[in-house]
């Protein structure tokens, strides 16, 4: 029998072919072969096991259908209880954290995005959403709805655009003849009976232009108050309205950049693809939309791209250095998550979906830089550049006249050769060559 103070220089081969087999296998090779596996070999097994949890094929376990981690049991607020936002406390890293490679970094960074999507507690409290004509935020709030519902987190909608919602969703009817003090109102009864809340606000141009709705004031309603989820969209496209009240007001989408714990712009993925194939070529950036310049053009093709949309991130840490990334979500199926419980409308989330863009082989493959038509490679002018061959041959007939000067012996300088014409004036005192 082998020591264990070392391998053995017999049966190397042996060992090696085991552990490749499966698991079952390999425990029938070692039963058969010695009594005790010895430490060296189980110290190689476990360290085989590490090792394949850092390789990018691998994928992490599904989350259980009654995971208590996922599903809020009890979300009703008790009377007379002051509602505080839960502290969680950062894992203390003895001496200093030495960089991280891909793959962490990989990690890192879907696990910032993941939870914000999912609500975590104090992973942004405020969430401004950026969009447009050509990449609307609908995908991302209703991924949001989705996850907070199979959480059994109360969900409040303060919509301007749709006149109904989900029957699980608290909708607040905010257009019309509401004032801004009754839409507040209306939040708060609707946020008052539950520990958790999220309130998504579908158009914060109205909320803060027709309605004057002062921002701080609904932060410090749902945020701090209420320590809930406040998620705010801002359509791009819309022209800023000057307020009357201040004229050296700063601009209201410069006031909810410096409010937001988390600000998310949404793109169309087939802009981005066209994007970077300009960038790779060293073509100036296609334009979309009313930054076209068009008359009449408020939405350009490929808008809206359905196989997924593209979230540019970023996430304001406590310290207030920004961390910017730029993700990639697409349309949930059915498979994503478990069957829902008893009493429960959605199941819990199996797996993350959401990667990195440079994660996407439609982003990183290199046929995406044959969106761009080919006629961009030539030169666009309004004559002709081209060159006949009659003025190709007299071209090449010209003596320049560096020519000349390294035909002399040198010791000459910079002295200049130029052979007068006919129309040349002389001058003894200008002219001297």
């Amino acid at each position: 029998m082998a020591s264990d103070q070392g391998a053995p220089t017999t049966n190397v081969a042996a060992w090696d072919t085991a552990f490749e087999r499966a698991a079952i296998e390999t425990q029938r090779i070692l039963a058969e072969h010695y009594e005790n596996a010895p430490k060296w070999a189980s110290a190689f097994r476990e360290q085989r096991n590490i090792v394949a949890q850092h390789i990018e094929g691998y994928k992490p376990r599904a989350r259980a259908v009654d995971c208590q981690d996922w599903i809020k049991a009890n979300n009703r607020h008790i009377p007379g209880v002051v509602r505080k936002r839960r502290f969680v406390p950062t894992p203390r890293v003895k001496g200093m954290m030495g960089p991280m490679n891909v793959v962490q970094y990989q990690r890192y960074a879907i696990q910032i995005m993941s939870r914000v999507l999912n609500l975590r507690t104090n992973a942004s409290p405020f969430t401004l959403v950026l969009d447009d004509l050509n990449q609307r935020a609908t995908p991302l709030i209703n991924e949001m709805v989705r996850r907070a519902i199979s959480r059994n987190i109360n969900v409040v909608m303060v919509s301007f655009q749709s006149a109904a919602s989900h029957p699980a969703i608290r909708h607040i009817p905010a257009f019309g003849d509401h004032s801004g003090d009754e839409i507040l109102a209306e939040i708060e009864r609707a946020v008052t009976d539950f520990r958790e809340s999220l309130v998504i606000v579908d158009s914060l141009n109205d909320l803060t232009h027709d309605k004057r709705v002062d921002m701080s004031t609904l932060f410090n309603l749902v945020a701090i108050k209420y320590a809930s989820t406040l998620i705010g969209v801002y359509h791009q496209d819309m022209l800023p309205q000057p307020t009357a009240t201040n004229t050296y007001a700063p601009p209201t989408l410069d006031v909810l950049k410096f409010m937001a714990t988390a600000v998310i712009t949404c793109k169309s993925f087939a802009h981005v693809l066209a994007t970077k194939a300009a960038r790779e070529r060293s073509l100036a950036e296609p334009t979309h939309g009313l930054l076209q310049g068009a008359e009449g053009i408020v939405e350009c093709l490929d808008a809206n791209d359905h196989r997924g949309i593209v979230l540019e991130a970023e996430f304001r840490r406590k310290s207030g250095r920004p961390e910017l990334e730029s993700y990639f979500l697409r349309l949930a199926r059915n498979s994503d998550y478990n069957p829902p419980m008893p009493g429960m409308l959605f199941g819990t989330l199996r797996r993350e979906y959401v990667t990195l863009l440079d994660q996407v082989p439609a982003y990183t493959n290199d046929d995406v830089i044959g969106l761009v038509n080919a006629a961009a490679n030539e030169i666009e002018s309004t004559f002709n550049l081209s060159l006949t061959d009659k003025q190709k041959a007299a071209r090449e007939r010209v003596v320049l006249p560096y020519v000349d000067a390294q035909k002399g012996e040198g010791g000459q300088g910079g002295r200049i050769l130029y052979d007068m014409g006919a129309e040349d004036d002389f001058d003894e005192e200008e002219d001297e060559i």
